[in-house]
């Protein structure tokens, strides 16, 4: 029997007086089980999950019901658990049994399904038993149908845990000839500040990458030379973008201020123009101390020493530093960061490999780039613990 409760019709009026968007999707089901909701499954579970509601007809930008009965209603909830079991038709069967429900509205049948967001580790999900030209994503109220290059990326996704991205070993790359010994003796040197004994301040330039993660070994084959995150963290720029590298690399800080000319396009910009080593660390350096000098500085003192930074001062850096580390490298796009007297925008290719209701949950931190994330770790500048949306958050 359909669940004819004040909480299920409460629910529903809510989704229609809503309407369709990037988590709602209506479907009529007047002539028979749509074919089209295994393209709406596919992309809610690749995207941020939403809900399916079967028996709702849109016409001219207005929602009418179809009129089901309850037994056409009972036959659908089967037929939807059938074809959710069966690997033949979908490759992930996501929801529970209490994600799918059956209500009554103004004598008219509908089923409401609830699709949840697939974890990365069970990305791509798609319709049949080939993953390309079968997979979609959610964009705004539409399904749209993934291009082979986002499906490999999603399989990629899935590796994460043992293949992450910025792990991956180079091929041919040399230090003398790679590696900015400006940046990588800056790091050092901030590390030795920041913690003067660490056993790893006395130790050769190769020893310390070694230990860093910006070069390594993989066991299983004997392949041993600089890691992706090495080169993007300490390479120089024509290194970096060799073919070998990361040749799509690009990072870019726009900043917009107020200003009587209207020629002016940006009044600063940081991006790789020549006129610097233009990897990750000396992106991050350059654009924080440019960010946080419109920060407030309130004269505090804690412990009879002056504390010069603000929880704004950690929101800024942790924003930065989050769009770093987890950037798509196989993704279209760059890293931008724009500045104006409204807002600051952070943005990076690819997508979340949590969703954004446990991003902004926390408590559980999976992160694109693993060695990267150590690297801003260990001065202090980074965090695993999934609490980094607090202190932004929070902070600003």
């Amino acid at each position: 029997m359909a669940e004819n409760t004040t909480d299920i019709y409460s629910r529903v009026k809510a989704l229609i007086d809503e309407g369709e968007t990037s988590e709602i999707e209506f479907k009529s089901a007047n002539g028979g089980f749509p074919g089209s909701f295994w393209e709406s499954y596919s992309a809610f579970a690749n995207t941020n999950g939403g809900t399916i509601v079967l028996g709702v007809a849109e016409k001219n930008g207005r929602l009418f019901f179809d009129g089901l009965t309850e037994e056409t209603a009972i036959r659908y909830k089967k037929n939807f658990w059938d074809c959710a079991h069966n690997r033949g038709k979908i490759s992930a069967c996501l929801p529970r049994e209490s994600d799918v429900k059956m209500a009554q509205i103004d004598n008219s049948y509908i089923l409401i399904c609830y699709i949840p967001r697939a974890s990365y580790e069970i990305r791509p999900v798609y319709i049949g038993s080939n993953p390309f030209g079968n997979t979609y994503r959610r964009n705004h109220e539409g399904d749209y149908r993934c291009t082979d290059a986002e499906v490999r990326r999603m399989f990629a996704d899935a590796e994460h845990d043992r293949h992450p991205q910025d792990g991956r070993i180079l091929v041919g790359f040399d230090f003398d000839r790679d590696i900015d010994i400006e940046s990588l003796h800056q790091y050092r040197q901030t590390l030795a500040s920041l913690q003067p004994t660490h056993p790893w301040v006395g130790i050769s330039d190769m020893d310390f990458l070694k230990k860093l993660g910006a070069y390594a070994t993989e066991y299983e084959t004997g392949k041993e030379g600089f890691t992706l995150a090495g080169i993007l963290m300490f390479g120089k720029y024509d290194s970096i973008t060799n073919n070998s590298g990361d040749p799509m690399y690009f990072v870019d800080y726009r900043e917009t201020l107020a200003t009587d000319n209207p020629d002016i396009r940006w009044t600063h910009r940081i991006y790789p123009d020549g006129l610097w080593e233009a990897n990750l660390y000396q992106f991050y350096i350059r654009v924080y101390n440019r960010l946080i000098q419109s920060l407030p500085r309130p004269f505090m003192m804690k412990d009879g020493i002056r504390q010069e930074e603000t929880p704004a001062h950690d929101a800024v850096r942790e924003a930065l530093i989050n769009c770093i580390i987890h950037n798509d490298v196989n993704a279209m796009g760059h890293i931008v960061v724009e500045r104006t007297d409204q807002h600051l925008i952070f943005r990076n290719p690819g997508m979340m490999l949590v969703s954004q209701q446990q991003y902004f949950e926390g408590g559980r931190s999976i992160c694109r780039n693993p060695i990267l994330q150590k690297m801003f770790m260990r001065l202090g500048r980074a965090e695993k613990a999934g609490s980094g949306v607090d202190k932004i958050v929070s902070g600003w």
